[in-house]
C-alpha cells in the first residue's frame, strides 16, 4: 500500500489528482454525475462509512442530490485503508454525453498512506521551462499535447463550460501536465491525475480553447527563492454560487478546497489544502501551492461578470500568478496585441507612442480620429508611423523609434472641443487597438493670422493646388480677416520651372520667379518635383525674382465661404497697373523714382522688392490632400484684370514668347522651337516695355 500511495503522492505532498474533480466532461445534465466516494463506499446493503468500504460494489453513473449527504467533509479521515485493493477506483467509462464529476475527493484523500509525512518536495521545477512539452506521456501514451491531449482533458473535465472558462482550464490543465511531464515523464487517465479518456470527442469550441492558450502554463514569481512552475489545483467547488460567484455552501462538496485570492498578492494568497502548504516564501518550493480553482465559479465568472481566463486564474490563484508562454514547434507564437500611449493633446501637436511586441524594434502604424472614435463616420481618420526617436522607450521597450506626433489641423481651432483617439495596428490582422490615454479632448482657439496679403483661391484651384483645407485653413471672423489686404488671385495651376543644369526650383507667379527652398517646402505645398520644366538659363533669369515660396501652406476663409491663399506681397518695377497695393512709378530722377502718392524709391529692378507696400510673414504647418470644396468669387480678387505673367491669363512681359503656352509647359524638350533662339529679342521687349511703363501716368 505504501508504495502505491506515494506513486499517487506528487511533489506537492498530496494527491496529485486535485486537478481531477471533473466537474461536466461533455454537458451539464443537471445533477446527473458519477460519485467515484460512492462507488467506493456503497456496500451490500449496509451503505458503508467514511473510513471505507467493507465491499466494493460496480456501479455505475447515478442521480443525486448535489448536497452529498454524508460524505462532504473535504479533509477526509486521517486514517485510510491498510490493503492496496481498498485504494481508489477509477470510475467506469461513461457513455459518451454522460458528465463526470467527483466530489467529494474522501476516497481519493483516503487512498494516501497518512503515516508518511507531508513535507516539502525535495525537487521543485522552476519556470519559465526551457521549451514545451510537445506530447504528454499518459499511461505510457504519447498524445500530442495541443491536438489531442489538452482538447480532451478540458472536454472531460468541464466540457460544459464557455470559451474563457474552457480557457482557464486548458491553462490549470496544462499545468498540471507540464508538472507531470517535468518530474515524472508521465501522467495517469483519471481522477488521480485529470482525465483524458471519457468516452467524448472534443467539441469545436474546446479546440478553439486549447489552440488560443497553446503552450500558455502557470508560474509564480518567488523573490526570494526563485520562479517555480505552480501545479493548479482544481475541484468543482460548489454548484449553487453568490453573486460573487463563490460557493454558497462551504462544506459542500469540494467546495473546502477552492481558494479565493482575487486582489491579494505574495503571502496573503491562501494555499489549498489539497496540497503541501508551505506558508513561508523562505521554504523550498513555495509557490507551487497557490490554490485551488472551482470549475463551478469558474463558468459563473464568465457568464454572470464577464471575466476571461486571466481574471478567472486570478480569482483563484491571486493577482501575482504568471502566465507563462512555452516555446517549441507545437505551439505557434501566440500574438501579443499593441500597445502605447497617447501622452499629450494640445494646440501644438498629437503626441504618443505605439509598439507591438510581436514586430519589435520596426514601426508600426497608428490611427488618430479626430472628433469621434474609429467607427464614427464623422470622425477624420489619420494614419502615420510611429517611427520617430524616444530616448524615454529605448529602456522600457527594447527600441526607441516608437513615437508618433502629428500637427493639429488649422481648421479645428475653433474654440469648439473634440474628442482625439488613437490607435495602433496588430500585425496580426491590422486589427486597431486603442491606446492608453485615449481620448483626449483637443480645445484650441483660432490660430493668430500670419503678416501678408490674402489671394483668392477658387474652387477648382483647391484639388489643382493639392490644398487640404481640414490640415491648412484656419476660420476667423471678418474683422480678423479683414486686416489682411487683398491682393491679386493665385495663378489657376503651379508651374515650376528650372534652368538646365542648375538645381533651384521656381514658381512661376506674377511674371516673377519664386525660390523653392527645399524639397520639404515642396512637399508642404504638394508640388510635383517630377513636373519641372527645364528652361535654359538665360530665359530664366529675364524672370525677375520674388519673394521665395512660404515655407508651408496658410489658407483663410471668414464668415464668408470665400477661401484666400495668405502670402508676400510682391510688386512689378515701376509699380503695377490698377493696383493699389503697388502704385505705378511716374516721375524718374536719376535713379530715383516716385510713386503717385509722392513717395520715392530706388529703381532697381529684379530682385522682387516692392515699391514700399511689401508684406513678409511666416506660415504655419500642415499638409495634406482633400476634395474639399472652397468658393470665391471674382469680386474677391484685386486687380483681376491684369494677372501678371503666371501661365494662367495673358502673357505679357516678363515672360519668354513660347513658354507656359500650351500643354508643354514651357519644357525645351518638347517644344518645336529652339526658345533660345528668342532670348535677347525677348529681353529687349521686358526692357522696352518695362521703361514705357515708367514713364506711364
Amino acid at each position: 500500500m505504501r508504495e502505491r500511495a506515494r506513486e499517487r503522492l506528487g511533489p506537492l505532498g498530496a494527491v496529485v489528482g486535485v486537478a481531477s474533480l471533473t466537474l461536466c466532461a461533455t454537458a451539464c445534465d443537471g445533477d446527473r454525475i458519477i460519485d467515484l466516494a460512492h462507488q467506493n463506499q456503497e456496500s451490500d446493503g449496509s451503505g458503508g462509512d467514511e473510513h471505507g468500504p467493507n465491499k466494493h460494489e460496480e456501479s455505475g453513473p447515478h442521480d443525486h442530490d448535489d448536497d452529498h449527504g454524508d460524505d462532504g467533509d473535504p479533509q477526509g479521515d486521517s486514517e485510510g485503508p491498510q490493503d492496496d485493493s481498498e485504494g481508489p477506483q477509477d470510475p467506469q467509462d461513461p457513455a459518451p454525453g454522460v458528465p463526470l464529476r467527483v466530489e467529494p475527493l474522501v476516497e481519493a484523500r483516503r487512498s494516501l498512506d497518512r503515516s508518511a509525512p507531508e513535507a516539502p518536495p525535495t525537487s521543485v521545477t522552476k519556470a519559465p521551462l526551457a521549451k514545451a512539452f510537445c506530447q504528454i506521456n499518459v499511461n505510457g501514451v504519447n498524445h500530442d499535447t495541443e491536438t489531442d491531449y489538452i482538447p480532451h482533458v478540458i472536454q472531460c473535465e468541464n466540457g460544459g463550460a464557455n470559451l474563457e472558462a474552457l480557457k482557464a482550464q486548458a491553462i490549470a490543465a496544462r499545468s498540471v501536465a507540464y508538472y507531470a511531464m517535468a518530474e515524472n515523464g508521465k501522467i495517469c487517465d483519471g481522477q488521480g491525475c485529470q482525465v483524458y479518456s471519457c468516452n467524448a470527442n472534443p467539441t469545436a469550441l474546446q479546440k478553439q480553447a486549447a489552440l488560443e492558450t497553446a503552450g500558455q502554463y502557470l508560474s509564480f514569481n518567488n523573490t526570494i527563492k526563485g520562479r517555480v512552475l505552480t501545479y493548479a489545483f482544481f475541484v468543482a467547488g460548489d454548484k449553487n454560487q453568490t453573486s460573487a460567484c463563490k460557493g454558497a455552501d462551504p462544506n459542500a462538496g469540494t467546495e473546502g478546497y477552492v481558494t479565493y485570492n482575487e486582489g491579494k498578492t505574495w503571502t496573503g494568497v491562501k494555499e489549498t489544502s489539497l496540497g503541501f502548504q508551505f506558508k513561508d516564501p523562505n521554504s523550498y518550493g513555495y509557490g507551487q501551492n497557490r490554490g485551488c480553482m472551482s470549475q463551478w465559479s469558474a463558468r459563473c465568472l464568465e457568464n454572470n461578470k464577464g471575466y476571461n481566463s486571466t481574471k478567472i486564474l486570478r480569482y483563484f490563484y491571486g493577482d501575482d500568478i504568471e502566465i507563462q508562454q512555452a516555446e517549441g514547434p507545437c505551439v505557434a507564437k501566440p500574438n501579443e496585441p499593441p500597445k502605447g500611449a497617447l501622452d499629450s493633446v494640445d494646440c501644438q501637436e498629437i503626441r504618443g507612442w505605439a509598439f507591438d511586441p510581436d514586430v519589435g524594434a520596426p514601426a508600426i502604424s497608428t490611427t488618430l480620429t479626430l472628433g469621434g472614435p474609429i467607427g464614427d463616420a464623422n470622425a477624420v481618420k489619420l494614419k502615420i508611423s510611429a517611427n520617430i526617436n524616444r530616448p524615454d522607450l529605448c529602456g522600457i521597450l527594447g527600441s526607441c523609434d516608437h513615437g508618433f506626433e502629428s500637427p493639429v489641423p488649422r481648421s479645428l481651432m475653433d474654440g469648439v472641443a473634440r474628442p482625439v483617439h488613437a490607435y495602433a495596428h496588430d500585425d496580426k490582422d491590422d486589427a486597431k487597438v486603442q491606446i492608453d490615454g485615449s481620448p483626449k479632448d483637443l480645445l484650441c482657439p483660432p490660430p493668430e493670422l500670419p503678416e501678408g496679403v490674402r489671394r483668392a483661391v477658387l474652387a477648382d484651384q483647391v484639388d489643382v493646388w493639392g490644398f487640404d483645407l481640414y490640415w491648412s485653413m484656419a476660420v476667423v471672423d471678418d474683422a480678423t480677416l479683414a486686416t489682411r489686404p487683398v491682393w491679386k488671385k493665385i495663378p489657376d495651376s503651379p508651374q515650376l520651372i528650372q534652368a538646365e543644369g542648375a538645381p533651384e526650383v521656381y514658381l512661376v507667379d506674377q511674371g516673377h520667379r519664386r525660390w523653392i527652398p527645399s524639397p520639404e517646402v515642396a512637399a508642404a505645398w504638394g508640388f510635383d518635383l517630377g513636373a519641372v520644366a527645364v528652361w535654359p538659363q538665360a530665359m530664366v533669369d529675364l524672370l525677375p525674382q520674388g519673394p521665395d515660396v512660404r515655407a508651408s501652406v496658410f489658407l483663410v476663409r471668414g464668415e464668408q465661404p470665400s477661401v484666400y491663399l495668405l502670402d508676400d506681397l510682391f510688386c512689378p518695377e515701376g509699380g503695377g497697373v490698377d493696383d493699389p497695393l503697388c502704385p505705378p512709378l511716374v516721375e524718374t530722377t536719376g535713379d530715383m523714382m516716385t510713386d503717385t502718392d509722392g513717395s520715392s524709391t530706388s529703381g532697381t529692378g529684379g530682385t522682387g522688392s516692392s515699391t514700399g507696400a511689401t508684406a513678409s510673414g511666416t506660415s504655419g504647418s500642415g499638409s495634406g490632400s482633400s476634395s474639399a470644396s472652397a468658393s470665391a468669387s471674382s469680386s474677391d480678387t484685386e486687380g483681376s484684370g491684369s494677372e501678371g505673367l503666371d501661365g494662367s491669363a495673358s502673357h505679357g512681359p516678363g515672360l519668354p514668347p513660347g513658354y507656359g503656352q500650351g500643354d508643354d509647359e514651357g519644357c525645351t524638350c518638347t517644344s518645336g522651337q529652339d526658345p533660345r533662339s528668342l532670348g535677347w529679342a525677348a529681353a529687349l521687349v521686358v526692357l522696352a516695355l518695362g521703361r514705357r511703363r515708367r514713364r506711364s501716368a
